[in-house]
């Protein structure tokens, strides 16, 4: 029997069950009919990244909503502008296509009451929210000293490739930058040792093209280096992942490493179009 008729066949007790149903909007859509019963309670998280249409199915099987989400964070990308931030052929940052407005944007454009969370605890050290506190949240978010320093392999530190170039061609990538990122996945894990118990690393390029590219050569890197591979498996507590901007969200690990990929060309010339990167949030 379909999920959705064993749902409808038993209104009284699935929420007698399942107090609590943790669901995509597309799930909601899919399994539960809309002449259910309404739940008392929708939250969205992570609101920024969801379009309206995704989530008014949602709010309709509800008799309350609360909408969580940071309006400095990334809005839902497009089908049309996810195509167009990929070429190369863009100048200035002049993307043409309008941002995709998110559940979290209408709600505050109908000024229903809001309550800003302004504690920030989940960072090791400081420096690590230290930029976007200044530059995003005017400073208004309550920070705490580190008290260990960045010698200690925390907070956030830069390794400068004098000769990373970017590729404005067909390859839209950083070869020597990929090269590096993979060759330092390599180096952590032979010095952590054991998957289970040592720092979970993620990578998050700043581009789709970028993302493959380092993805290729993480998988060779992998066939010769067998003894990585649990790193990327179940016997990690949180396996390495290889991730864009669009799609990281949400993510957590110990260690990130940020694949920039853009800069100079062959010619040292350096374009306006950084892909996501132009887009607000």
């Amino acid at each position: 029997m379909p999920l959705r008729k064993l749902f409808q066949s038993l209104p009284g007790l699935l929420p007698r069950l399942k107090p609590c149903l943790l669901m995509s909007p597309l799930s909601v859509a899919q399994y539960l009919s809309p002449d259910m019963e309404r739940v008392d309670l929708v939250i969205f998280d992570e609101a920024s990244q969801m379009p309206v249409w995704d989530s008014i199915g949602a709010i309709a099987r509800g008799n309350a909503v609360i909408v969580v989400g940071d309006s400095k964070q990334l809005p839902p990308p497009s089908f049309f502008e996810k195509a167009i931030t990929e070429d190369d052929d863009i100048q200035d940052g002049d993307i043409g296509v309008d941002e995709v407005e998110s559940i979290l944007d209408e709600c505050e454009a109908a000024n229903l009451p809001t309550m800003r969370l302004l504690w920030h605890y989940r960072s090791q050290h400081e420096s690590l929210i230290a930029f976007s506190n200044a530059f995003y949240y005017d400073n208004r978010l309550m920070t705490f000293p580190s008290v260990v320093s960045t010698a200690d392999g925390l907070g956030v530190s830069l390794r400068h490739l004098e000769d990373g170039l970017y590729d404005r061609g067909a390859s839209r990538t950083n070869q020597r930058e990929a090269e590096f990122i993979v060759a330092e996945i390599v180096r952590r894990i032979h010095a952590a040792g054991d998957p289970a118990s040592g720092p979970s690393l993620g990578v998050v390029a700043f581009s789709q093209a970028q993302q493959r590219r380092i993805e290729d050569l993480l998988d060779e890197a992998r066939r010769q280096h067998p003894e990585i591979e649990d790193w990327f498996g179940e016997a990690a507590a949180e396996p390495v992942f290889v991730k864009n901007l669009e799609n990281v969200q949400g993510d957590e690990r110990d260690v990130i490493l940020f694949s920039i990929c853009y800069g100079p060309d062959a010619a040292g010339k350096i374009t306006m179009a950084f892909g996501p990167l132009n887009r607000d949030g």
